[in-house]
C-alpha cells in the first residue's frame, strides 16, 4: 500500500521544492524606477535644447510587476528636466488630444507635475487648456522614428511625456 502513495509524495515534494526555489529568486536585472543620467536620456531620444539636469523613466502599460509578463499596450517616456535656457517659450503649438496612461503619475515627479498626471491619467486630454503645456515631437535616436507627446512648464522645470510605442 505504501508503494502506491510513494510516487505522489515524491511529485508533491518536487512541486513544493520548485515553488520555494522560484519564490526565493529575485529579479537582479530590475532597473531602478528612474534615472538621473541626462546622457543616457539623450541616447534614447533627440533633445533639441540644452539641459542642466534630468530625471526620467521609460515604462510599459500595463506596468510589469513580476510574474509572467503580459502584452504591453504602451511604452512611455517621462522626464522632468531643468533646461539650460528658456527654450519652452519658443513652443507655440497646443498639445492637442493625447492619451495619458494610467501609470503617468510617477512617484518621483514633483508634486505639481504628479498632480497634473494624476488628474489626467487613463484618459485622452488636451492639456493646453489645463496647464502651461505644448505639443512636442522628436525622434528615437537608434531608429530615427518620430515620436510625439507634450512638454509642460512649471517654475523653470519641464515635464516631458512621450509615447514611444503603442499597440494602435
Amino acid at each position: 500500500m505504501l508503494e502506491r502513495y510513494m510516487p505522489r509524495t515524491i511529485v508533491l515534494s518536487l512541486v513544493i521544492c520548485s515553488s520555494l526555489a522560484l519564490s526565493a529568486c529575485k529579479d537582479d536585472d530590475a532597473k531602478p524606477p528612474q534615472s538621473e543620467d541626462a546622457a543616457a536620456l539623450g541616447a534614447i531620444i533627440s533633445i533639441e535644447f540644452p539641459i542642466k539636469s534630468a530625471r526620467w523613466d521609460v515604462f510599459g502599460t500595463p506596468e510589469y510587476s513580476g510574474g509572467v509578463p503580459g502584452p504591453t499596450d504602451y511604452i512611455t517616456l517621462m522626464a522632468e528636466l531643468e533646461p539650460a535656457d528658456n527654450w519652452f517659450a519658443s513652443l507655440k503649438e497646443p498639445t492637442g488630444t493625447t492619451a495619458v496612461v494610467p501609470e503617468a503619475a510617477r512617484p518621483w515627479l514633483t508634486s505639481s507635475f504628479r498632480g497634473l498626471m494624476e488628474k489626467s491619467r487613463n484618459s485622452n486630454v488636451d492639456l493646453s487648456s489645463h496647464a502651461d503645456c505644448r505639443k512636442y515631437a522628436t525622434t528615437v535616436k537608434k531608429s530615427g522614428r518620430p515620436v510625439q507627446g507634450f512638454v509642460c512648464n512649471d517654475d523653470g522645470k519641464l515635464l516631458m511625456y512621450l509615447t514611444l510605442s503603442s499597440e494602435n
